[in-house]
């Protein structure tokens, strides 16, 4: 049984979304394919209270939208950038050489035991050391040659006993020819997080949308990836999640998110909002011993009630129909058993169907 009908089927949603980010909101970028993303607003808020009165206000101390999302798109250049300047991200070609420091801390090595650095060229082959110096707070001591052996192009061995395994820590400095690839690094390069603007955008089937602007978005949670079985049918899924708070530089009362809905709005002024067609019966089968009889009840707010009864040309009973009480009434003549087939109609619905099953005891 319905409580009530659909007042606007407008604004009932379908279909996913999709997240952009940036520091502008006409500087966007789309995160791509993605599951279960979700936006949850949460306020936070604490009661007044005086001596006598109870409670006399309650204010808003916290207020803010969480973002959360499964990204399918696992890629570092769009994380680092939603990440507000915590990470350093390099594109590589293939052919650039760049200069790099292999660092081997203090105890991690023995006297007279092979060091290799263990990254490769762009074409497979060995990166080549340049130099090999020991790490102090007041700048890096270079090692003389003569200091340690060189095994290959990327590898030493410590032979000078000026050089302790247990307290120094090595910095070997070496030149590679870096594969083509992104490559994103993170940690100890800054404190702050610059905030980011979020936009979701839900689209339905008549290209119309409801937007969500949050113009001051931070992440609050590292990235966090899951490596599906070898076997499974899934993709490597990473985790993403923001928290929105207020801008002050936005117009008071639209400093934490602003909602636009284009789905909800008829294009055609004069449209009207259609009852749905309803038809419910209070029995769905009817028993009757003899030439007794029974009533169903209809609960309906269709304009035209039809009915017909199969086998059409039956003897086992009489059914009669009172229209303003949506009644029907069923009297019993002979053993048997018949269908009440209802039909229900309203102008702009569908029609809808009742089959009440009708048994003629003895």
């Amino acid at each position: 049984m319905s409580q009530t009908y659909v007042q606007n089927k407008r604004t009932i949603r379908t279909g996913s979304a999709k997240l952009l980010i940036g520091d502008r909101f006409d500087k966007l970028v789309d995160i791509g394919a993605a599951r279960s993303i979700a936006l949850k607003e949460t306020i936070t808020t604490a009661d007044i209270e005086s001596d006598n009165a109870g409670v006399v206000n309650t204010l808003t101390t916290e207020h803010k939208m969480e973002v959360t999302l499964d990204s399918l798109e696992i890629n570092f250049e769009k994380y680092a950038m939603t990440r507000g300047g915590i990470d350093n991200i390099d594109t590589y070609d293939g052919k650039t050489e760049i200069t790099k420091a292999y660092i081997v801390g203090s105890d991690t090595y023995k006297r007279g035991e092979e060091i290799k650095v263990p990254f490769k060229n762009a074409d497979g082959s060995d990166v080549t050391i340049t130099k090999v110096e020991k790490k102090s707070s007041t700048g890096n001591v270079l090692i003389e040659e003569t200091s340690y052996e060189k095994i290959g192009t990327n590898g030493i061995k410590i032979t000078d006993n000026n050089i302790s395994p247990s307290t120094d820590t090595l910095v070997i400095t070496y030149k590679r020819i870096m594969p083509k690839m992104v490559r994103m690094t993170t940690g100890g390069k800054s404190s702050i997080v610059k905030p980011k603007c979020i936009m979701l955008v839900n689209t339905n089937a008549e290209g119309k949308e409801l937007r969500v602007y949050l113009p001051q978005a931070a992440i609050t949670g590292g990235l966090e990836f899951s490596f599906p079985a070898d076997k499974s049918q899934d993709v490597l899924v990473g985790k993403l999640s923001f928290s929105a708070s207020t801008s002050g530089s936005q117009e008071s009362g639209e400093q934490l998110a602003w909602y636009e809905d284009e789905q909800s709005v008829s294009n055609d002024e004069n449209e009207t909002i259609i009852e749905p067609l309803t038809l419910e019966s209070n029995k769905q089968n009817v028993d009757i011993s003899g030439t007794g009889s029974d009533t169903v009840v209809l609960t309906s707010n269709a304009d035209e009630i039809k009915y017909a009864v199969e086998p059409s040309e039956q003897g086992f009973c009489d059914i009669s129909y009172e229209e303003e009480t949506k009644t029907f009434t069923i009297t019993g003549k002979t053993p048997g058993q018949a269908t009440l087939k209802i039909t229900a109609k309203k102008a702009g619905s569908e029609d809808k169907t009742l089959d009440i099953v009708i048994n003629i005891q003895e």
